[in-house]
């Protein structure tokens, strides 16, 4: 069951003693590399460029991240995953994605991810 303490995990857990979007970029990334769990089973739900239809069932092969060397060079963190449709990878936002088979760690990840960039 999914704990929908969505707020009290985003400032005690996840941006504890974050300062700047840089900071909060690397505990966004610490939290999803910690708690998501690939390969798992999702319905893609954005409208996207690509070709990719809203309502596709994807399986998400990894969590990728921008990555920057340094601060200057960190502009907005941005969650995305590696999925693949019909033999064919693309990267979709994390935020993109309504879970259709994972763990609960990463049903919990995705949906603090989730809440976190809507509100």
């Amino acid at each position: 069951m999914i704990d929908t303490n969505h707020q009290y995990r985003i400032d005690y857990k996840i941006l504890a003693d974050c300062y700047g979007e840089y900071q909060q970029g690397q505990g966004w990334t610490l939290y999803l590399v910690d708690n998501i769990t690939c390969p798992f089973k999702a319905e893609y739900t954005g409208i996207s460029k690509l070709s990719i239809a809203p309502n596709t069932i994807i399986t998400v092969l990894e969590l990728i991240n921008s990555e920057y060397d340094s601060e200057e060079d960190f502009e907005c963190f941005m969650a995305m995953i590696e999925a693949e449709v019909d033999d064919v990878i693309y990267e979709i936002p994390l935020a993109d994605l309504k879970i259709i088979q994972a763990s609960e760690k990463t049903k919990q990840a995705v949906a603090d991810w989730q809440y976190y960039i809507n509100s």
